[in-house]
């Protein structure tokens, strides 16, 4: 994904009311199409934390000006909707355990990405940008994240942007070891690790020019 705007996301445009129509559609089938997949293959609905995830992170890169093509919306959907399938070769117990986990619990945990991306790259529909932020989700702008320890601008793009959109949406969602925490308290949080854990102009951007307007759902989701 490369820095260019299209009429659909210039209000400035003649275009921008069919265009925004034509990416409106166009995103609604690209839920429906991933939604379908990951249920079969989870044997679960996809909804809530995947669902916010991709949306927020289609507004994340519209206003970072990073979508110049269909192509680039789907691949943020398929991302976003997929980002977490690994888990489901996860024991549950782990994963919806109420205290602390123990070395090896989290060492279970931090198996997700790589094994989503083995479960995804099975379906034709997922190129190996989508794969890029499946599995590199967990990385950190410092080089502390997992499973490579990539550092900077070395983390694939669209990982970064799902970094950031999906710790914000764990922070504002009640989980069974804490309670959810407000939009300050999680967008104070990630101000604080900008540079460390994630992107720091990407972060600039989450906080101020997407959160401040961000209302759910704008974008349908089938």
């Amino acid at each position: 994904m490369s820095p260019r705007r299209l009429p659909w996301n210039n209000p400035d445009s003649g275009a921008w009311k069919a265009d925004a129509n034509t990416h409106d559609l166009t995103v609604e089938i690209n839920f429906r199409e991933a939604s379908a997949w990951v249920t079969a293959l989870a044997d679960r609905p996809c909804e809530g934390h995947e669902r916010r995830v991709a949306e927020l992170t289609l507004h994340l890169a519209t206003a970072a000006d990073l979508i110049h093509s269909e192509r680039d919306v789907r691949q943020i959907v398929w991302a976003g909707l997929l980002h977490d399938i690994g888990k489901v070769a996860i024991d549950p117990r782990i994963l919806n355990k109420p205290g602390p986990l123990t070395p090896t619990e989290f060492e279970a945990v931090q198996q997700h990405p790589s094994l989503g991306y083995r479960l995804a790259r099975t379906a034709p529909q997922i190129d190996s940008e989508t794969l890029g932020g499946i599995l590199h989700h967990h990385e950190r702008w410092d080089g502390e994240g997992y499973p490579m320890g990539l550092i900077g601008e070395s983390i694939p793009l669209l990982a970064r942007l799902l970094k950031i959109t999906d710790v914000y949406d764990a922070l504002v969602s009640d989980r069974p070891y804490r309670a959810a925490w407000t939009a300050d308290e999680a967008a104070t949080y990630l101000l604080q690790h900008s540079g460390m854990a994630f992107d720091p102009r990407l972060i600039q951007i989450f906080a101020y020019r997407v959160l401040p307007f961000h209302q759910q759902p704008t974008f349908p989701l089938g």
